[in-house]
This record gives C-alpha cells, structure tokens and sequence, in this order.
C-alpha cells in the first residue's frame, strides 16, 4: 500500500461496491457519500455538515475534508483533515485487525468522522458498504447481507439493538462491532459477552481521524478490559499533571478552529484514562465534564457507573448546572421514566456521598441523544 504522503488524489479512482438498505436514511446516506465522492474526485475541499443535503465546497486550495467537532461543553469547531492523515488511520486499523477488504454496515452520519472512516476503509481495502439506519436491524433480519461485515455503533445505538431480537440475530452474524463515541456501561458488558457478540471496544476522536486504540473482540469476550492497546499509528501517553490522554499519531488533524497542529506533535486531549496492567487503555471521563460543586470536583463518569450497576438504568446523564450558593450542582437523568426513583437512591445512598450525592434527579423514557450518542449541554 503507497505510503499517504505520495498520495495526490486517492479519490481518483474507487472501487467500492455500494449498497443501500429500503430505507429512506439508508438511500440518504448512500446519496450524499456518492456527491462527496464526486466531488473530491474534481479535487474539491469538503466540509461534511449535517445541515445540509450535500457536502460543503471550501476554499482550500488542496483536498481537505472538514467536520464539525464540539464535545457536551464547547461550541462547534471546524477539524480539517487531508487525505494523508485519514489514510494513516485506515492503515493503522488494516494493520492491526488483518489484510483484505474491509466491508461495512454503515449507520452513523457521514459528516461525523465515525461515519466517514468507514467509507475509506472500504475504499483503501477494496470493501463495500451497505448503508442503513441502525433501527433497520431491530425490524429486519438482514441474513446473508450481515456477514463478513464490520458494524460501528455508539453505546445507545447498541443499547436498543439489544432489546430485539432480529437486532441481536444481526449482530451476532456480524464479523465484528466496534463501539466508540463514548464508554460501554457495565449491564451493556454483561450482556454481550453472555451473547457472545464480536464486540471490538475502541477509543478515537475527530482529532485523530477515529480510532487510535482498539480492544479486539477476543480479548473482549475472555474478560479484557477498556478499550485495547493503541494501534500501530498512534502513541498514547496520560499526562502527569492533568491526567489527560496525550496522543501522537500520524492520522493527527492539520488544525482545530484557528489552532494548527504541527506534524507528530503530541495533542491533549480532554479525555481522562490510565493503562491497566495488560496495556489496555482504561477511559475515566473527559476533563471538560468535570463538576465544580462548592470547590469539589466530581468525575460524571464515576457517579455514571455506580448508577449504571444497580441493573436498573439502562440509560443515564450527569451533568453540572449554573447554581449561585454551589457554583453548579450535580444533576443525574435516568432512564427509563419506570424507575421508582425512590429506590434508586436507596440503592446508591452509600456510594454517593458529599458532593457526589446528585441535588437534581430527572427521570425520563429516553435522553435525547443525538445520532452519535452525545447529549449536549449548555
């Protein structure tokens, strides 16, 4: 495979097949990877922007691709991508899962890197998409299309394919199934290793082009932890100070908003996370949802988890908001809106003191997650 610094144009020629499930987001995302492919075969600049039917032209003078990157707590910032940087990704997950053609089952959004990636995998490695909205495997079964096929997932998408039956049928013929975007709770764990589901934990952002760790699904199901050692292309150091990740990788973005990145320099990330023993990557949390409550910081994650093993949430938010004596206070939303609130607390009363101890409660039947599994807060 070329090295991408000799690449001019890997766009020029494609050779992907492409496919589309009978439903309407399926056809969608089929149309607008074709219009982004022709364009950046003319040697256009891209940005990928859910608020329009079609891919953005830039004034770029060279190919670069742009997604909207924010996180829970910062407005939308432009990451800029080159065709070098993404094929450094691609390559680094060809390397570590194996040669041949990548094949995917694509559900996510194109203008989100988690979608997109899946686009040049298939296109570095020969493979093909099918394209579909992820509900389409709770009321299909999609049989023999399904197999040899590679599926990305957040946590919430996964969350409701496991209370179907064709979904867990579809994913169980899946070659595998990485889940990003943010961490398995320990119930969704359970589950799928009783499954015996090909469940692939990975750990990226729009930064680093997606994935620069991954825990393969064999390791996954004998009990291993987190989210894997990091991939080929990546190095990933915690930040003494901050306990942030630092991570080097040569699928690095070229700049964030007006911050331009130098060639293999380190990056901080928000992220929160230690090494286990086996060398797989741990995540704890991101920095900028840490809680500040009448000069205490609480970790949303930590109270996440407690609340996630009682068994009785299957979906959950803490978050700080505004509050004049505390600063901001600890608010935690349950789901679903059947949880006897009252025994909810009885179940953690011991694991939530002082400042962890949540003074707002909203219980709802579902939170408004968006299609990467993300509930912004302002």
């Amino acid at each position: 495979m070329a090295s991408p610094d000799k690449m001019i144009n890997p766009y020029s020629k494609v050779l992907t097949t492409w496919e589309s499930s009978e439903s309407p987001k399926g056809d969608f995302l089929l149309d607008y990877a074709l219009q982004s492919l022709e364009l950046l075969k003319k040697n256009k600049s891209i940005q990928l922007t859910e608020d329009q039917p079609l891919p953005v032209i830039t004034k770029d003078k060279n190919i670069t691709l742009s997604f909207l990157s924010g996180g829970t707590t910062r407005w939308p910032e432009k990451i800029k991508h080159t065709p070098a940087t993404i094929r450094s990704a691609v390559n680094g997950l060809i390397e570590r899962i194996g040669g041949g053609p990548i094949n995917s089952l694509c559900c996510l959004p194109l203008w989100h890197v988690g979608g997109w990636m899946q686009l040049e995998r298939a296109w570095a490695s020969g493979g093909k998409i099918l394209f579909c909205d992820y509900r389409d495997l709770i009321t299909t079964n999609f049989e023999d299309k399904i197999i040899d096929q590679w599926i990305s997932l957040v946590p919430a998408q996964l969350q409701e394919l496991l209370k179907s039956k064709h979904g867990v049928g579809n994913l169980k013929r899946a070659k595998g199934i990485f889940v990003g975007g943010a961490g398995m709770n320990a119930r969704q764990i359970e589950v799928c290793r009783s499954l015996q589901l090909n469940i692939c934990p990975c750990y990226g952002s729009s930064e680093t082009a997606g994935m620069v760790s991954l825990l393969e699904s064999g390791s996954f199901l004998s009990g291993g932890e987190g989210v894997g050692a990091p991939l080929p292309h990546a190095q990933i150091r915690i930040n003494d100070e901050q306990g942030c990740l630092e991570i080097k990788c040569t699928s690095l973005c070229i700049s964030r908003g007006r911050k331009k990145f130098a060639r293999n320099s380190w990056w901080l990330s928000p992220d929160l996370g230690n090494f286990d023993q086996s060398g797989n990557l741990v995540i704890a949390g991101r920095a900028d949802r840490t809680i500040n409550t009448g000069g205490e910081k609480v970790h949303p994650f930590v109270l996440e988890k407690i609340l996630y093993a009682t068994g009785i949430v299957e979906q959950c938010m803490v978050y700080g908001e505004p509050d004049e004596k505390w600063g901001q206070q600890v608010v935690a939303c349950v789901c679903p809106g059947s949880i006897d609130l009252e025994h909810l607390r009885n179940l953690v009363e011991h694991q939530l003191v002082g400042p962890m101890k949540p003074k707002v409660w909203k219980v709802m039947d579902r939170l408004p997650l968006s299609e990467m599994g993300k509930l912004p807060i302002k």
